[in-house]
């Protein structure tokens, strides 16, 4: 009897040992394999974190990089040549096709800026369409070398501005064709019996620029939809604004300016009748 009891304890204790070596091993497993999945799941938020982190930089130096591209690239293209007197502006898509669909602004479908690389000469023209995708206007200029800008909103293609060089007659060569600008030291133009003062509320391409003119002599007519046009130009010839002025019975203008330097502005205004443009020397800084 007491050799049997003596057996059952020895099996009792076994089997109560074997358990507990059991249920170490088996908890140290599952400890394990949870810390690794969790650290798995960890790993894989965090390569999911980045991945979120890399797109969204992606994504925003995508948009970034693609607003830039619609500044500096166009689907529209404007081909401008003059014969003689007559200036012709052909407009092509991206494939080469005629292109013509285009928006009514300021109650013409197409305004042409003509300036002088001296800066001296402007003409505000307003080519007729004579067949698809071609427009043609008459251009009275001296001889020497010009920039046009194509002025047009397309309904649905992108487009963007950028000067087109005319050469009228023999143009010499120069090292540097360009003026460069001095600050403007008087603010009151006249012209005719007419006028005009211009008042800047600042000068940084931090804030829009307000150019607000004070006229005598006559009241602003009704010009092209408004009550004048302001064209700006840089001193180099490869940055244009054209800016309509605010609501309202007053000629107030506001532009923004991309970059610091000098420019040159025409504010157009038709009075009694005939249009003038007078112009203006701007320094823009930080």
């Amino acid at each position: 009897m007491k050799k049997w009891i003596g057996s059952a304890l020895v099996y009792l204790l076994l089997v109560i040992g074997g358990y507990t070596v059991y249920a170490f091993y088996v908890s140290e497993d599952v400890s394990q394999g949870e810390e690794g999945s969790h650290a798995e799941h960890a790993g894989e938020e965090e390569k999911h974190g980045e991945h979120e982190e890399k797109e969204g930089h992606d994504s925003g130096g995508h948009e970034g990089h693609g607003d830039h591209e619609g500044e500096s690239s166009s689907e529209v293209q404007a081909d401008v040549m003059l014969d003689g007197e007559e200036m012709t502006i052909t407009l092509t898509d991206n494939d080469g096709n005629p292109m013509d669909d285009l928006e009514v602004n300021h109650e013409k479908l197409m305004h042409l800026i003509v300036i002088s690389e001296d800066l001296e000469q402007f003409q505000h023209l307003h080519p007729e369409k004579v067949s698809e995708g071609v427009f043609t206007a008459d251009a009275d200029l001296e001889e020497g070398m010009y920039q046009a800008f194509v002025d047009i909103k397309p309904s649905e293609l992108k487009y963007v501005n950028e000067a087109k060089p005319v050469m009228v007659g023999e143009h010499g060569g120069h090292e540097d064709n360009h003026v460069h600008l001095e600050p403007e030291t008087e603010w009151t133009k006249e012209q005719g019996d007419y006028t005009v003062t211009l008042d800047v509320n600042n000068f940084s391409v931090k804030e829009n620029v307000v150019l607000s003119f004070d006229i005598e002599g006559a009241e602003p007519e009704d010009y092209l939809g408004a009550l004048g046009h302001v064209v700006v130009v840089n001193e180099a010839l490869d940055e244009f604004i054209h800016v309509h002025p605010r609501e309202g019975e007053e000629p107030v203008f506001e532009a923004h300016f991309s970059k610091p330097g000098m420019y040159k502005l025409w504010a157009e205004f038709k009075l009694n009748g005939k249009v003038y443009a007078f112009p203006y020397v701007v320094e823009i800084t930080e």
